[in-house]
């Protein structure tokens, strides 16, 4: 077992979160992560009623007892969801563990403290998290281009990001972008983070409630293969590409607004392909350590061999 302050803060056995994915980090996944050892997330994007949200979390209970959290997105979106009532869902669900992401969590930081929950507050810049740690969050998670999903606008890599953050701030950090194995996890601790985040890792396991023919489709996929769009809008992201990825990335590059790119990037299409496996629609969030996450284990086999070779690789360092 690899313990760090924040593994024994969250109560969790190992320094690993799966990254919290849009239509997938729901109890089939989430459950399992946290029975392993490991934290997860529900996404509450995909459970934007506080009701709906509940009954996820109690789905999630059925299959463990360990802790997880929720996430609460706070980026840009074409849907208006009620932040604070969602907050006071997992409040009141008695899920201990709140995560945040995108804009700032200011407009609901006196609301979290309130009601006692563990707040990660996840970003992708130096000033970002300078400013979650003035706020008062109890952990920051920063992403690098790498990532896929969010990496933000600052280009950074997570050997460049990490360290940085590291360096500035007195909270636990949790490093994401370029994570999938035990060699990749001890490096991240070397850089000073106390967990960290492997999102692409964790969609090629046997529990991901994604259709099999899209994780054949990441298992053949390599980095060359992914790319970064929606830069124009300031919500960058890292996806597969294909022929619809291809197309929005066209359309920014003519200039098109978010009026025109808003069809395109809505996150619905990306649910139906993720239930009917087409990738003819959609974006597909991928990082660029996707060409590394060649097999389809079960989610506890994989965390398994993750902290078993990070133990190796930590030991063979201490040796003369």
């Amino acid at each position: 077992m690899i313990a760090t302050e924040l593994t024994k803060r969250l109560g969790i056995k190992h320094p690993i979160q799966c990254g919290t994915m849009q239509w997938l980090s729901r109890a089939e996944l989430v459950g399992p992560v946290a029975e392993a050892g490991a934290l997860a997330c529900i996404a509450s994007a995909i459970n934007p009623d506080p009701a709906a949200l509940s009954e996820e979390i109690a789905k999630t209970r059925a299959i463990t007892s360990r802790p997880f959290g929720v996430n609460v997105s706070l980026f840009p979106s074409l849907s208006a969801n009620d932040i604070g009532k969602l907050i006071a869902a997992v409040a009141e669900s008695g899920v201990g563990i709140l995560e945040t992401a995108g804009q700032s969590p200011e407009p609901y930081r006196a609301q979290i403290k309130e009601a006692g929950l563990f707040h990660i507050h996840k970003c992708a810049r130096i000033r970002d998290a300078l400013k979650a740690q003035s706020l008062g969050v109890d952990a920051i998670s920063v992403v690098g281009v790498e990532c896929g999903g969010h990496p933000g606008e600052a280009g950074l890599g997570s050997i460049v990001l990490i360290p940085q953050v590291v360096g500035a701030v007195d909270r636990p950090v949790i490093g994401g972008g370029g994570f999938c194995d035990g060699r990749t996890l001890a490096a991240g601790l070397a850089l000073g983070a106390q967990c960290v985040n492997m999102g692409t890792r964790f969609i090629l396991t046997k529990e991901c409630p994604g259709h099999p023919d899209l994780k054949k489709f990441y298992l053949t996929s390599t980095a060359a293969d992914t790319m970064l769009i929606m830069g124009s809008l300031k919500n960058t992201g890292r996806v597969l590409r294909t022929a619809w990825s291809e197309e929005v990335d066209r359309l920014e590059k003519e200039g098109a607004g978010l009026e025109t790119l808003a069809p395109y990037i809505s996150g619905q299409l990306a649910r139906q392909g993720w239930a009917d496996g087409g990738k003819e629609k959609g974006l597909y969030y991928a990082g660029q350590v996707v060409e590394r996450c060649g097999d389809l284990p079960s989610v506890a086999e994989l965390i398994g061999r993750i902290v078993a070779e990070a133990q190796e690789v930590i030991k063979g360092l201490a040796q003369d």
